[in-house]
């Protein structure tokens, strides 16, 4: 009975370190990450508790406006029907839709269009 009582302590020792790491996309964890090697959550959350969703002041901050991100990724084809919508310039939207619909850093990212429609963006950043 000890045996199996101390197997399960030891693995609970090493399962919990892992489960209580931040899980972030490389290209943000990269300048995140402070000289001691301590992720700086309060950049993108601010002083707010961690599962606070940022405000888009605090993406566009890097990144830019809503209205730059739709510049930038705006395709000169983009005029004909068979092309997938710019995903920062929404037909319903328009720049209007908050970062965090489609982007996650802690999780998947998802298309919030592809809740009612069928689009891929092959280059979104997941």
């Amino acid at each position: 009975m000890f045996k199996t009582l101390n197997t399960l302590l030891l693995a609970c020792l090493l399962v919990a370190p892992a489960a209580s790491a931040v899980q972030m996309k490389d290209y943000h964890k990269e300048i995140m990450t402070n000289d001691n090697g301590k992720v700086e959550c309060a950049a993108c959350h601010g002083d707010a508790k961690r599962k606070t969703i940022p405000a888009a002041s605090q993406c566009e901050s890097c990144h830019g406006s809503s209205d730059d991100m739709a510049m930038q990724t705006a395709r000169p084809e983009d005029a004909g029907h068979d092309v997938e919508p710019n995903p920062h310039d929404s037909l319903h939207y328009g720049t209007d839709l908050p970062c965090t619909y489609c982007h996650q850093e802690h999780k998947e990212s998802t298309v919030y269009c592809n809740q009612c429609h069928e689009f891929e963006y092959p280059d979104m950043k997941r």
